[in-house]
């Protein structure tokens, strides 16, 4: 172990691994986002009405909106919310019997946000077994664990909104790692956890029945035990106290729609969902594949697939990105012979929409929500390239501005291009010459690493 730590000190990873943790530090301490002030405080009110024995009536509690929340309605369930509550008890008995205010204090906000950040870790740990089992050497490990550590859009997930995204995901990503370990009904436990937690996961979760699985009626039955959590909470739920008015109402109103996306007319007028047409076709091709059981890569490549297509056609917000995470990097480490593209494709993504976000979402990386004693330590400087892009981002607040179009079409053919590199029957011959191109692999992994960072920057700036 000792030697193995100083080779690694020794490798062009170290410097890499340190410089994303000083960023991850940075991300963490400056922001108290919205989302994060209203999930803390609705892990608060499950102690209160836990408390007060009236748990059927929690989504009524929210709606009083004692915390004056941007959003008075907690549009989920809370299922996700169950371990972060746990997690956040010491807070709210400091709010039950000594009157400080939970979401009033930067400090508890940290200590809350904490939570997401273990949770990040242990995926991480989580993606560092599944390359192990899957036999993946040291380097391809190596490089995995530090790309999908360093994803920008997880660690703009986590450490700036604080979502509960990653809570679906870590279960998830367990999930997988008992499939590929032969534990089917562990997995089918995982999976339905995750599910409850946030219904993303659904989509990749019927990639992987269908693939590991050819009897219908099997892929069913698998089907309905990974959907009964959520299913059955709605059903326990959906006569209490203003728990339909907040489904219909909070922030989680409207995700079906979104996630139906880019749709085009047919010629009888009726409007088609591309991202729905092109995930259909996925699941059959991946059904009539024949499984073996012996293949881990083709499972990460069918878990990856339909969000990439998610991100491709649907709408979506800037925190959802980090569902490209830990799978794309594990299929990453597999293509080994494909990284400089993979990283090349993938540095476009993250900084078109990173722009995308920038240039319409007022509060993407805004002074808005940098804490208060942060902005004690910002410099109070005048730049005129400062106020050149804040009046870049007012001029371009329109989704059919040409930049906007522009980032989004280059954005759209880097997802493209993403699936077609890890087909298995990419061209071989294809294989980058450096000394020829003038890039490197270690000059894309600083681009990337260096985005968050400028983001940062930015945001001290940007009102």
């Amino acid at each position: 172990m000792v030697k193995r730590l100083s080779e690694f000190r020794k490798s062009e990873w170290f410097s890499l691994f340190l410089f994303s943790l000083l960023v991850s530090g940075i991300l963490f301490v400056s922001y108290g986002y919205i989302d994060l002030k209203s999930l803390t405080a609705w892990t608060l009110n499950l102690w209160d009405c836990l408390a007060d024995g009236n748990l059927y009536g929690y989504y009524e509690y929210c709606a009083r909106n004692i915390y004056h929340l941007d959003s008075s309605y907690m549009g989920s369930n809370y299922l996700a919310l169950i371990p972060w509550a746990v997690w956040n008890l010491p807070i709210w008995v400091l709010q039950r019997f000594f009157g400080v205010i939970a979401v009033g204090h930067a400090w508890t906000l940290l200590y809350s946000k904490i939570f997401v950040v273990l949770v990040y870790f242990i995926t991480v740990s989580f993606t560092y077994r599944i390359l192990t089992v899957m036999k993946i050497e040291t380097e391809g490990r190596t490089e995995a664990v530090y790309l999908a550590f360093s994803f920008p859009f997880a660690m703009t997930a986590v450490y700036f909104a604080g979502q509960t995204d990653i809570i679906s995901i870590c279960l998830f990503v367990i999930a997988v790692y008992q499939l590929i370990q032969g534990k089917r009904n562990r997995f089918l436990l995982f999976a339905a956890l995750s599910m409850g937690a946030k219904p993303y996961i659904l989509i990749a979760y019927v990639a992987v029945l269908l693939l590991t699985e050819k009897n219908i009626w099997k892929i069913l039955r698998d089907a309905i035990i990974g959907m009964s959590p959520m299913l059955l909470f709605h059903l326990i739920y959906r006569n209490a106290p203003m728990y339909q008015e907040s489904m219909s109402m909070g922030p989680g109103a409207g995700q079906l729609e979104a996630t139906l996306g880019m749709t085009v007319s047919s010629p009888s007028g009726i409007s088609i969902s591309l991202f729905l047409v092109s995930l259909i076709v996925f699941y059959f091709l991946i059904y009539i594949r024949p499984w073996g059981g012996q293949r881990a890569e083709e499972l990460v490549y069918a878990v990856v697939v339909p969000f990439l297509l998610f991100f491709m056609f649907a709408d979506y917000k800037h925190y959802r990105v980090i569902y490209l995470f830990p799978f794309l990097y594990i299929l990453f480490a597999v293509k080994t012979d494909r990284l400089f593209y993979n990283l090349l494709a993938e540095c476009v993504i993250n900084m078109g929409i990173a722009l995308k976000f920038y240039l319409t979402n007022g509060g993407f990386f805004s002074n808005w929500y940098v804490f208060d004693f942060v902005r004690k330590f910002i410099p109070d400087i005048k730049l005129g390239w400062l106020e050149r892009i804040h009046g870049i981002k007012e001029n371009v607040m329109e989704y059919g501005n040409p930049v906007y179009v522009i980032a989004s079409s280059v954005v759209f053919a880097a997802f493209v291009l993403l699936l077609f590199i890890n087909l298995s029957k990419f061209p071989q011959a294809a294989k980058w010459k450096e000394k020829e191109s003038g890039i490197s692999v270690k000059m894309l992994l600083w681009v990337r690493a260096l985005l968050p960072l400028l983001l940062v920057l930015l945001s001290f700036y940007r009102n």
